[in-house]
């Protein structure tokens, strides 16, 4: 029995700042496989705060930054994130932070309202990859942020694992990632599942396990399309058939409700359940799903940094993207978050569970990949809509 500690509680789950695409393509078979997530490839024993040495053009910024006043960021709902974040950019430039806590999708709805009254609130954001690439990108809502890293340790090559700055848009230089975090599948009862009987996929295929295993909803975003997809992309449609539909699996779209499943035994199996829900039933028996032949998921949380064009605080929103991408600003994230550094000069793990930090040359199935978010997600959630009314 593995009781969860209190690392796993600042574990969010890698899809709350996820909205679904809605591309058009068939899912009959199974997509080719998105690229691997770089790891870290090396990190440090200690971390200390960073102080990047500065420039004429850098303390310009900043001094421009300080008389406007302030800046407006979207983020995470995490309660620390609300205070911490701005109190460390404070402390930091002595510039305030307007924080809105959110996901990505709602944020989406209120810029397309505001843009629609040509109204222009926010600096920032920090989010996940569907709204950020198919409708902050897609509506030119982004300006680039390559340009304006102008902290030196922001572009060292050194401090990435893929030797330069990690942007994830075709471009290449408008949505930064800054984490890269193991995902789990979910969480089984190990009261009522001996996690032996759990090895493989097809274990789950098992009849006695008809009707005991729940999963969020695959059809939309979360934790339950995450792992649909890999076992899609990895096993094919029909394996996916078998188990959501052959083994009538119950669905939610409430990640309390799966967590509360799993906690007691009503659905002893809970693919999609999330460390951050499941990590309130400590002392019971609950315990990772961990199978063998699928590969380990890497997700970036809310880890994408976009700067608004058009922003009402332009040099305070240049400003905190370089902040947030460099050590320092990594540092008062990463543990907000409960995500992994992507930059190499930051041990990740003192912050978080060791198991759930990307290992260097590790093999793994990144969801924050460009080409799988946009042309093979959606396709695979439209499957098990269908799958549902089948």
């Amino acid at each position: 029995m593995n009781p969860l500690t209190r690392r796993d509680i600042l574990r969010l789950s890698g899809v709350t700042a996820l909205g679904l695409l809605g591309v058009a393509c068939s899912p009959g078979a199974a997509p080719a496989q998105p690229t691997t997530a770089p790891a870290p490839t090396s990190a440090p024993a200690a971390q200390t705060s960073s102080s990047a040495s500065s420039s004429p053009g850098w303390d310009q910024m900043v001094a421009a930054a300080q008389s406007e006043g302030k800046v407006v960021v979207s983020g995470p709902p995490a309660p620390d994130a609300r205070t911490k974040l701005p109190a460390a950019f404070k402390a930091r430039f002595n510039i305030d932070m307007e924080y809105l806590a959110g996901n990505s999708s709602e944020l989406a709805s209120r810029i397309q309202s505001e843009r629609a009254a040509n109204q222009y609130t926010i600096d920032v954001s920090l989010g996940g990859p569907d709204t950020v690439y198919g409708t902050f990108l897609a509506n030119k809502w982004l300006d680039p942020l390559k340009p304006v890293l102008t902290l030196p340790e922001d572009s060292d090559p050194k401090v990435w694992p893929t030797g330069a700055p990690w942007f994830r848009d075709p471009g290449g230089d408008t949505s930064l990632q800054i984490f890269n975090t193991i995902s789990p599948i979910g969480y089984i009862n190990t009261s009522m599942v001996d996690p032996e009987e759990l090895k493989k996929s097809d274990d789950l295929l098992n009849p006695k396990w008809k009707g005991k295993i729940a999963s969020y909803d695959p059809s939309v975003n979360g934790g339950g399309l995450i792992f649909g997809s890999v076992l899609y992309v990895t096993r094919g449609a029909d394996v996916a058939k078998q188990l959501y539909q052959g083994q009538e699996v119950a669905y939610t779209r409430d990640y309390q409700q799966i967590a509360d499943w799993v906690a007691h035994g009503s659905y002893p199996i809970g693919i999609g359940a999330t460390p951050v829900f499941v990590a309130q039933y400590q002392g019971l028996p609950l315990k990772q799903l961990v199978l063998s032949d699928i590969k380990t998921i890497v997700a970036g949380g809310f880890g994408i940094v976009s700067l608004w064009n058009q922003a009402p605080h332009p040099n305070a929103a240049k400003v905190f993207a370089n902040w947030i991408a460099s050590k320092e600003g990594v540092s008062a994230y990463g543990p907000i978050d409960g995500s992994a550094a992507v930059r190499t000069d930051l041990d990740s793990s003192t912050w978080l569970e060791a198991d759930l930090v990307p290992k260097p040359g590790g093999d793994y199935f990144d969801v924050y990949d460009f080409k799988y978010v946009t042309e093979q997600r959606a396709p695979i959630a439209k499957y098990y809509a269908a799958l549902k009314t089948g």
